[in-house]
């Protein structure tokens, strides 16, 4: 019943850090020493276009699209796009990029504070060439579920070597993240793919099977299996490439539960492995 029990228990507090999977607060850097990043368009402009007696014009009033054939000659005001010279690195709130306009990544950047820059404060867009990529710097801090599917142990004593476990460890993680992100005009498709790297804190709860093998460095070893429960902490990194992630850390078991500590591992170091998939990234 005591192992039904720890099981239950741990189950139930790892559940708040997977519904809080990959929340995370994110930025881009815009860079103007590269190229590809040192100009963008904003429809901050107009220009009047002239129009003859007979043409149809097509129009938008409160969110309904009417169409008009002209009685006469006129000249209208149309938005412009802009192009505006990025002298400095620009703070990239959110991107969009889709199959309707492969050809550019829109901006919207994080708000101008000065007064002299406050027409720089609208939509805005980069151009990227057929067949042709923008590539942005993107950093953030990720708060996420993770798991630790492997542990490499060092070896105890000369009857205990290094071995490779797979105990049941789920938590949570915060990190730094950089990645460099692609977008790719592809003509009629926007292609993105994403690669980087990830330094970070995990932590949570695992279940620890103790019997005489796993407590042999007791005096008196148990005779009969038990469960046990421990926090782990984990520092570590990460590679990410194209939504394929690998990581690497060094963690500690620290007993939660009295069993626990007469664990031959409790409170020793030892490598974690984790592997895992981003599905929203995965291959591109």
């Amino acid at each position: 019943m005591k192992n039904y029990i720890i099981t239950l228990l741990l189950l139930l507090l790892s559940l708040p850090s997977f519904s809080q999977q990959e929340k995370e607060i994110s930025f881009y850097k815009l860079r103007p020493f590269i190229q590809t990043q040192d100009t963008v368009y904003m429809k901050t402009g107009k220009k009047k276009v002239h129009l003859k007696k007979g043409w149809i014009v097509t129009e938008e009033k409160a969110g309904v699209t009417v169409q008009r054939v002209l009685e006469k000659d006129s000249v209208f005001s149309v938005p412009q796009d802009i192009p505006v010279k990025v002298t400095s690195k620009w703070k990239i709130g959110e991107v969009k990029h889709t199959d309707d306009a492969p050809g550019k990544l829109y901006l919207n950047p994080y708000h101008f504070t000065s007064s002299k820059d406050t027409n720089l404060n609208h939509q805005s867009y980069l151009q990227i060439p057929e067949n042709g990529y923008v590539r942005l710097l993107r950093h953030a801090v990720k708060w996420s579920a993770i798991t630790i599917p492997f542990a490499v142990r060092p070896a105890l004593n000369d009857t205990i070597g290094s071995k490779v476990k797979t105990d049941l460890k789920l938590g949570a993680s915060i990190s730094y993240n950089l990645n460099w992100e692609t977008f790719k005009n592809r003509r009629f498709k926007a292609k993105n793919n994403a690669m980087g790297f990830a330094g970070g804190l995990g932590f949570g709860l695992s279940k620890v099977n103790l019997n005489a093998s796993s407590t042999s460095l007791l005096e008196k070893p148990y005779e009969h299996e038990e469960d046990g429960l421990a926090f782990f902490l984990a520092p570590g990194i990460g590679i990410n490439i194209r939504g394929f992630q690998l990581s690497f850390s060094y963690a500690w078991d620290i007993p939660l539960t009295q069993n626990v500590k007469d664990w031959n591992y409790a409170n020793r170091g030892y490598y974690g492995v984790g592997l895992g998939i981003n599905l929203d990234s995965f291959g591109k």
